[in-house]
C-alpha cells in the first residue's frame, strides 16, 4: 500500500507536531490562517501542490525533497520507476495474530517515507505480537 501525496504530507506533519496553520506558515510563510486553509487543501487534495510546494514543504518537514516524489496527474506520489513485489500473508497468519494486519499496514508506510526510527518501532511492535503468542502456546502446553 503506498500513501498519497496528501497522506504523506499529513503523516510527516504529524510527525513534526505542528497543526496545518503552524506548518502552512512555516512553510509558506504565509499567516497561520492562510496557511491552514492551503495545508488543509493540499491534504484532502482539493489543492495539487507546485514543485516549488513540494520543495518548500520537505524543507519545513526536515525530509529530503524526494520524500515527497513526483506528483501525477491522480493526486499520487511516485516513487520512481522500480515496482514492489510485496509480501504475501496467508488469512490463516493474520487470523492468529490478530493484530498483525495493522502492523504490516503501518510499516508499508513507513517504509514509504523511508522512516527508519518508525520502522524500527514498528518491527519491534511485530516481534512482540509473535513472541507475545509464543508465551501463550508455552503456557497452554
Amino acid at each position: 500500500m503506498n500513501l498519497t501525496l496528501p497522506e504523506k504530507i499529513q503523516l510527516l506533519r504529524k510527525r513534526m507536531g505542528l497543526n496545518q496553520g503552524q506548518f502552512g506558515a512555516k512553510a509558506f510563510n504565509l499567516s497561520e490562517e492562510t496557511g491552514r486553509t492551503k495545508i488543509k487543501n493540499i491534504e484532502l487534495g482539493k489543492q495539487k501542490p507546485t514543485a516549488d510546494d513540494l520543495v518548500q514543504m520537505a524543507r519545513a518537514l526536515n525530509v529530503p525533497e524526494s520524500v515527497l516524489g513526483q506528483v501525477s496527474s491522480t493526486g499520487q506520489s511516485e516513487q520512481g520507476t522500480s515496482l514492489s513485489q510485496g509480501l504475501f500473508v496467508d488469512q490463516a497468519v493474520l487470523d492468529r495474530f490478530h493484530q498483525l494486519k495493522d502492523y504490516l499496514e503501518m510499516l508499508n508506510r513507513a517504509v514509504s517515507i523511508d522512516d527508519e526510527e518508525l520502522i524500527e518501532y514498528i518491527a519491534g511492535k511485530l516481534s512482540d505480537v509473535f513472541t507475545y503468542s509464543g508465551q501463550l502456546k508455552a503456557i497452554n502446553n
